[in-house]
């Protein structure tokens, strides 16, 4: 043994520890040693660790970031506006698959069958009108009986045959009584001694082919108290067209037509019978059509017309003689290409004020199954 050593037992003799106080620091150095490798060596760097399955590969490591979800605040800010002050408001619709083609240069069809249903979802529309009014707006429609009185008594200046088929008689009546209310500023005091149905209904269009004349008082509930003649439904609301432009109404009836828009005289769509008022402005008046007793479908006065600005519209139909009766009414935007029919005449879009859907008929001029919609504030009181 070395004489350092033996000093250093020496030494520790001297504080008076043995052998069992050296095996224990010797213990001590070797434990501190033997953690400091360990803790020095073996822990690796923490990485975020996710296994793309059970499919035996090795793991792939991914760091792990979050992201930042916080919406932007012109997002968050963004109101909701409208054109005019007494407008409502609503959701735009979701888009259809096919374009609806307003400011498009070309508008195409799907109306190959010419009562095809399209494909504008909404109720299928009761052909005179709902008898509740409609969300988003309706027109309101109400009904007339000129051959007897609010008492239900005849009218003293009915001269024809309430039970005959067709009626000269009541066909004279009923021109002369629409004449005189549109003329006399289509005022319902003007109608006031005539019979009213109790209920009024509630339309999104003008659609309504060719069909027994009696269906206009059986839908106003009335089939009872009203022969199928010399009858008026007259409809009335406020609407906004789809777009800024310039439009014309085009329409017919079998037998009686006139619709007013911002109290202008803008269509006159009557059969036989002239009633006076010309509505005509264009060089071509009517397109060729092949709907029964109906040959065309008269092109009404041009009217330049703002989205979101409202505009008062009146429509009176009538059947005058009885017999069969039906009312088609379309419009047309300027500037704006139909695709078009056998004889020529472009497939127009109807005019109407919600989405809706038609039964599919043969007796009715082709249309445009996914036309633009107008808008419409809520049904006025009757």
């Amino acid at each position: 043994m070395s004489e350092s050593k033996n000093k250093l037992l020496r030494y520790i003799k001297r504080a008076g520890a043995g052998s069992m106080l050296i095996s224990i620091i010797v213990h001590v150095i070797v434990i501190i040693g033997a953690t400091v490798w360990v803790v020095s060596s073996v822990q690796p760097q923490r990485k975020a660790l996710f296994k793309g399955g059970d499919n035996g590969g090795s793991p792939v490591q991914h760091p792990v970031k979050m992201s930042n979800t916080q919406p932007k605040l012109d997002t968050l800010n963004k109101r909701l506006s409208v054109d005019s002050p007494s407008a409502t408001v609503a959701l735009p619709d979701l888009p259809s698959n096919q374009d609806s083609g307003v400011g498009s240069p070309t508008l195409n069809t799907n109306a190959g069958n010419p009562g095809a249903s399209g494909g504008l979802k909404g109720p299928l529309m009761p052909l005179f009108g709902f008898k509740e009014a409609q969300p988003g707006g309706t027109l309101i429609g109400t009904f007339y009986d000129f051959k007897q009185l609010r008492s239900l008594k005849p009218n003293p200046d009915f001269k024809g045959n309430v039970d005959a088929k067709l009626d000269q008689g009541a066909s004279v009546l009923a021109y002369e009584q629409v004449i005189k209310f549109v003329k006399s500023g289509w005022g319902t005091g003007n109608l006031a001694k005539y019979y009213k149905a109790p209920t009024p209904l509630y339309a999104t269009q003008i659609f309504i082919p060719m069909m027994q004349a009696s269906e206009a008082p059986k839908a106003y509930g009335v089939e009872k108290e009203v022969k199928s003649k010399a009858w008026m439904a007259f409809y009335r609301g406020k609407v906004s067209p789809p777009k800024d432009g310039a439009y014309r109404l085009v329409g017919a009836a079998d037998d009686i037509l006139i619709v007013q828009i911002d109290g202008r005289l803008v269509l006159d769509g009557s059969l036989s019978i002239k009633t006076g008022f010309e509505t005509d402005q264009s060089g071509l008046k009517s397109y060729p059509t092949a709907v029964g007793s109906i040959k065309k479908l008269v092109i009404g006065k041009r009217m330049e017309l703002k989205a979101g600005q409202f505009y008062d519209i009146k429509i009176a139909i009538s059947e005058a003689p009885g017999g069969i009766f039906g009312a088609y009414l379309f419009f047309e935007q300027e500037g704006v290409t139909y695709a078009k029919n056998a004889q020529g005449t472009p497939v127009l879009p109807i005019f109407r004020v919600a989405p809706s859907q038609n039964e599919a008929v043969t007796n009715a001029p082709k249309f445009m199954a996914d036309g633009p919609i107008w808008r419409a504030l809520p049904a006025p009181k009757d």
